[in-house]
């Protein structure tokens, strides 16, 4: 072969050593590919564990101010604050919570499935304090609410919602903080 004459090679059919060359993704591409993927399905399994989570506790919010609405107009016909059971069978409210009781007379619970509701009621039965606790498996990744509802001198009622950071043991009264949505 002269110097000025140059190798020509069909596509496709080899190459100027004249090895052929494969088509398609060589095993390193696909690993890197895999991983990909890998990445992008783990975060998305973070983000729905994240936005299960948000929506359960906004959840518990809502099932909050139901419960609260639902005791203060027991309160207006029947001047006393009611029992989960006056609320359940006697309003028709909190419909399909599931009943368990604490096995104390003066705090009663209730479940959603994803946290359990109890009631306390004060000594002087002036108010009482609804506690939403996360169940057992959800209670390091959910918040924990609390609502209070003391009646003052003058007969006004005062209520706010409070909330504390997840912890698998009861938090202190100190670790309750205004709740601001």
């Amino acid at each position: 072969m002269q110097r000025d004459q140059r190798r020509i090679s069909c596509a496709g059919l080899g190459d100027a050593r004249g090895r052929v060359r494969a088509r398609g993704a060589s095993a390193v591409e696909l690993l890197v590919a895999v991983a990909i993927i890998g990445i992008l399905l783990a975060l998305s399994v973070l983000a729905y564990r994240w936005v299960v989570v948000v929506v359960a506790e906004q959840r518990a919010v809502k099932n909050i101010q139901t419960m609260v609405t639902a005791q203060t107009a027991h309160h207006a016909m029947h001047g006393r604050f009611g029992t989960w059971e006056q609320l359940i069978d006697h309003l028709g409210l909190l419909d399909g919570f599931e009943r368990r009781l604490d096995g104390v007379a003066a705090s009663e619970v209730i479940g959603d499935g994803w946290y359990r509701y109890s009631l306390r009621f004060e000594a002087d039965a002036s108010g009482f304090t609804l506690d939403a606790d996360p169940l057992p498996a959800y209670a390091r990744r959910c918040r924990r609410f609390r609502y209070r509802l003391r009646a003052t001198v003058t007969r006004r009622q005062t209520g706010m919602i409070l909330v504390a950071l997840p912890s698998v043991d009861p938090p202190p009264e100190s670790a309750y903080q205004p709740f601001n949505p």
